[in-house]
């Protein structure tokens, strides 16, 4: 699995236009996976002593790209400082042998929420073996106007 964006990271603006990325998912010709799922979750920010509203609240929106269609739908992302156990997780996609899949993805900061840095954690999870097979952190950073 490779991530990608301009600049090797996502520097957002609260408030402001969404910053791309893709995953690319490049299975060899050992292995056929009936479900693989990628994961994306950020930790809590925290205000800093400003007297906008801050909180732990989501304050991100993540949209995947429709293939078919081209239009950006919402995508999971999960804000917790905890690790989900893959174990929890159900679906995902095949990926046949000598596959490759590039998923086009873009990342948004609402007007309202803390600023600060904390990586996109992505993960792909086989969920049929409850295993990871490729993390990737995505250095991102967060300010206000």
């Amino acid at each position: 699995m490779s991530v990608e964006t301009r600049g090797g990271r996502l520097t957002l603006v609260r408030g402001g236009a969404a910053q791309e990325f893709t995953v690319t998912v490049r299975n060899g010709n050992t292995q056929a996976y009936d479900h693989l799922l990628l994961t994306f979750q950020m930790e809590i920010l925290f205000g800093g002593g400003t007297a906008e509203p801050t909180g732990p609240g989501p304050g991100f929106v993540l949209e995947r790209k429709d293939p078919a269609t081209g239009a950006w739908r919402p995508a999971t992302l999960r804000i917790a400082n905890d690790s989900l156990p893959n174990a929890l997780l159900r679906g995902g996609t095949p990926l046949p042998r000598d596959t490759t899949r590039t998923e086009h993805y873009r990342l948004r900061a609402l007007r309202v929420g803390a600023a600060g840095s904390t990586p996109v954690m992505i993960r792909l999870v086989d969920t049929d073996t409850d295993r990871s097979v490729a993390t990737f952190n995505l250095p991102t950073s967060t300010a206000r106007r």
